[in-house]
């Protein structure tokens, strides 16, 4: 008996060491390789592959959360909203906010800038609103500074945006203007 109170205070022990505060079911991964402003549910990276990626959306992080590929090149992003509420994949310096509704899948088009990581996030449920961690970004390599240019690079001008049913084309829902919201 005493044995199993020495294990499980040495566990409780090495957790708070290591991991400082714990979070209750929700397993954390390692240290992101891109430093994002705020709370960040971290699901991982994947590499982009011949230009294209599956983000899936759910409540409340994208999987994977940092994509990685080659600064400059054009990406292909598909999203599926597998959560129960409404999320965004939004990146304002590109004017992208694709609003999907739970079952919706889109499909976004982002050429990465040439200096630096580029963020995206949830406008519901990311840093600018409830802060509840649903935030990403592009990246090359680890440790890579957010971009000082992404205003430069470019978005499609179309979303593709379809339900769980028969695919359908939505009106697209990014934005042309400055503000990068699509008010």
């Amino acid at each position: 008996m005493r044995k199993l109170f020495a294990l499980t205070g040495a566990a409780i022990a090495a957790t708070a060491l290591a991991g400082g505060p714990a979070v209750a079911a929700v397993p954390t991964k390692s240290k992101p390789p891109v430093t994002l402003e705020g709370k960040v549910n971290n699901k991982g990276e994947k590499s982009v592959k011949k230009g294209k990626i599956s983000i899936e959306q759910d409540d409340f992080y994208f999987k994977p959360t940092f994509p990685k590929s080659k600064l400059g090149s054009k990406v292909t992003v598909k999203l599926k909203n597998e959560g129960k509420t409404q999320h965004t994949f939004t990146i304002p310096s590109l004017g992208i906010d694709t609003v999907l509704d739970p079952d919706m899948k889109a499909t976004v088009e982002v050429t990465l800038p040439t200096d630096g990581a580029l963020p995206f996030y949830c406008r519901f449920h990311g840093p600018t609103a409830t802060n509840q961690g649903m935030q990403g970004a592009f990246f090359s390599k680890t440790g890579q500074a957010l971009s000082t240019s992404a205003s430069t690079a470019s978005a499609s001008s179309g979303t593709t945006a379809t339900t769980g049913a028969a695919p359908t084309t939505a009106t697209p829902s990014t934005s042309s203007g400055g503000g990068g919201y699509g008010y």
